[in-house]
């Protein structure tokens, strides 16, 4: 049944586009880089800070790139502010770097929230570290050698826990699939009352 918005008469105001690809360097680094852009289907006037945007400009056009290394820790994090409605969004640019060094994994948010403080930065640019981290993890997940290996397959010979076990509903240590796929890593489910 399709959604019940779809019935009603509606005018398209705004879409936000949000694209991530992720890269295996020469050097061994993983990358990704997540582009945040902002349009809008009608002209827009010049104003205080910017000129005139016809349809389809970006209102926002902000990039994040990161790089890490097989254990997820970040080696290069650099912001991209190419379109900005305010000239004072750019002096963001520098702040992710301090993001070098941490470990994405438990405690990644908080570790964020520590190094970048909410008025240092720009909210579509710490929006855009969710769907990078996110596409890194795929990136990772078939290795360095994907071609004709499945990812699930290499990660049970490793004899290594799978970074991705305990990170959602179905990858959890005490549900259905970690039992079969991943025995050695699984936990007996919590006593019901």
């Amino acid at each position: 049944m399709p959604p019940e918005s779809s019935n009603k008469s509606r005018r398209h105001m705004h879409t936000r586009s949000i694209t991530c690809d992720g890269f295996l360097r020469d050097d061994g680094l993983w990358e990704v880089e997540a582009w945040l852009r902002d349009t809008k289907p009608f002209p827009q006037p010049a104003g205080r800070f910017r000129d005139e945007l016809k349809p389809g400009d970006p209102v926002h056009d902000i990039g994040l790139r990161l790089a890490m290394d097989e254990t997820m820790t970040i080696h290069e994090a650099e912001a991209m502010m190419r379109g900005t409605p305010y000239p004072t969004c750019i002096d963001v640019e520098p702040i992710v770097a301090r993001l070098v060094g941490e470990r994405v994994g438990p405690g990644w948010r908080e570790a964020v929230r520590r190094k970048i403080a909410r008025l240092e930065t720009c909210t579509h640019l710490m929006e855009l570290l969710g769907p990078a981290v996110t596409t890194l993890y795929q990136t990772m997940s078939h290795g360095a050698k994907p071609e004709g290996r499945d990812s699930l397959e290499d990660q049970h010979n490793s004899g290594r826990r799978p970074f991705f076990i305990g990170g959602c509903h179905s990858w959890r240590t005490d549900g259905p699939v970690v039992a079969v796929m991943f025995p050695q890593f699984a936990t007996k489910p919590a006593a019901k009352d």
